[in-house]
């Protein structure tokens, strides 16, 4: 089954990244594991304090093996998609996510060891926030801005019934889902500053923005195919 056509530069990329989630991961077993108290924060509310503890052997696959799981599954997806060929005529918007979402999920996995290791506030901070939401909103915007160029295929996109079945369905839902992941990431950015401050309201924008971004792109790909959209 066709998949990505790999270059030196797709294979040294794509290495790259392995080599980074290893990494990352040896350094969590070897270094970060024992170093760590025996019960450390997993879980942080709207505002960035923690409220949730766990033992630190709890973290291993969030933190050790799920950049490289999610690697492993973004490396994959090419070829196991029926319309894996189609993503050669897309290949730098999808490794540039891979890239982007691999390093999002490497530095997510770091925010237990450091909180824990007194290097990230564990109550009362937004710096928690900014990380995770910050980096959340700045891929909302760069798949905002790259999502006309995406072809279609069964698991990356605006993957809906109206667009699978329709080409041209599909070019002008991405077209128009472009502004709207803008739109979306940019909420997303905010929410991460104004936490803090306003972690109830803050949670509540952010959740119809993004709920709200989603079932808009929906809509109009479904009007588009009832043909009340010209």
């Amino acid at each position: 089954m066709a998949g990505l056509d790999y270059t030196t530069r797709d294979k040294a990329l794509w290495g790259a990244l392995a080599v980074l989630c290893l990494a990352s991961a040896a350094a969590y077993v070897l270094w970060a594991l024992p170093a760590m108290p025996e019960t450390v924060p997993t879980h942080w509310g709207v505002d960035g304090t923690a409220d949730g503890w766990d033992s630190k052997g709890s973290t291993i696959l969030m933190g050790a093996l799920m950049p490289l799981l999610v690697l492993a599954l973004l490396f994959a997806v090419p070829h196991l998609d029926p319309r894996g060929a189609s993503f050669n005529r897309f290949k730098g918007v999808y490794e540039g996510f891979s890239a982007a979402f691999t390093v999002f999920m490497v530095v997510v996995a770091w925010i237990t060891p450091l909180s824990a290791l007194g290097v990230l506030p564990a109550a009362g901070g937004s710096v928690v926030n900014v990380i995770v939401f910050g980096f959340l909103g700045l891929l909302f915007v760069g798949l905002g801005i790259v999502m006309p160029r995406i072809e279609p295929n069964y698991t990356f996109g605006v993957r809906l019934p109206w667009t699978l079945a329709d080409p041209e369905n599909w070019r002008r839902t991405h077209r128009f889902a472009g502004p709207v992941f803008v739109v979306m990431g940019v909420v997303t950015v905010a929410s991460a500053l104004l936490a803090s401050m306003a972690p109830e309201f803050t949670l509540v924008v952010l959740l119809v923005a993004l709920l709200g971004g989603v079932a808009l792109v929906a809509l109009y790909s479904f009007l588009l195919w009832k043909g009340a959209v010209r």
